[in-house]
């Protein structure tokens, strides 16, 4: 284990991830894990690693690095402006830090969330078989100025190593794909008509859940609902009307009535979205 880079400044959130937790749900503690898949393992695949392995997550920007030793790295995720010695860096192509070269993650564009990857990963402490974050259990660090990044030295790439303009995974799909929810029946036809054929709009939000306003969706008629298991994807409705899709770390179960399911390929664009911008939903049924 050598130490490999020291937060400078933190920014809005970070959080080492792994794959997930699993196996501890009916516990009330949920996978966890990377909110966007995909970006996260071609990560992990442009330099190398293998399963089980840990990124950094970083929400919008803000971050400053200094290395402390010389490692490969690479950015998967968001496009946004990022520098490396006052110099831009490329996403999803590795870059090589030697002690004292400072990284800045100014912040995010087309997407709100960007994975730093180092070859061999990043080392912390496991908890219940992950060393994925969850800082609601206590599980992981706060990625505060001083913490210190620790990993496995690795041979640096003598050449650089990516991916291809043209197989660069999009950040964006306007249309997210939805199943309908065991509580569907329960709205009336008119809120299942603007769920979906209206736009709504992002209004914030955490690894538990994001908060969408557009227009109210309401029930036919008062009811009081029992708790029922849910996940990353749920779509809950509570008595604002408003929908909020639950996010990695959700709880495990809510009361809240649930309108629909977010298709699980669609997942990394929910968690991608960027403050104020428009999502339309669309039912596709199961199988």
């Amino acid at each position: 284990m050598e130490p490999l880079l020291k937060v400078v400044k933190a920014g809005v959130f970070a959080s080492l991830q792994d794959e997930g937790r699993y196996g501890f749900r009916r516990y009330g503690i949920p996978v966890s894990g990377p909110m966007d898949r995909v970006a996260f393992r071609f990560g992990h695949e442009i330099v190398g690693n293998g399963q089980g392995c840990v990124s950094l997550e970083m929400f919008q920007g803000g971050f400053l690095f200094e290395a402390l030793c010389e490692q490969t790295y690479v950015l998967t995720g968001a496009d946004g402006e990022y520098l490396l010695n006052g110099s831009a860096v490329q996403c999803w192509r590795t870059f090589v830090m030697r002690p004292g070269d400072v990284l800045e993650i100014r912040q995010t564009r087309r997407g709100q969330i960007v994975y730093l990857t180092a070859a061999g990963g990043f080392i912390e402490q496991s908890k219940l078989g992950s060393r994925a974050a969850y800082r609601p259990a206590g599980f992981g660090r706060e990625m505060v100025a001083g913490t210190v990044l620790a990993g496995e030295k690795s041979v640096v790439f003598t050449n650089r190593r990516g991916l291809y303009d043209d197989f660069v995974p999009a950040m964006k799909k306007p249309v997210i794909r939805v199943f309908k929810g065991p509580h569907f029946h329960l709205f009336d036809e008119v809120s299942k008509q603007h769920f979906f054929n209206s736009s709504y709009r992002f209004q914030g939000g955490n690894r538990m859940g994001y908060h969408l306003q557009g227009e109210q969706l309401k029930l036919t008629e008062p009811k009081n609902m029992l708790s029922e298991a849910t996940f990353f994807g749920t779509i809950q409705v509570p008595s604002s009307g408003q929908p909020i899709v639950l996010m990695a770390d959700a709880q495990t179960v809510g009361g809240y009535p649930m309108i629909g399911t977010v298709h699980p390929d669609d997942l990394r664009f929910i968690a991608q979205l960027n403050m104020f911008e428009q999502i339309c939903f669309e039912l596709v049924e199961v199988g």
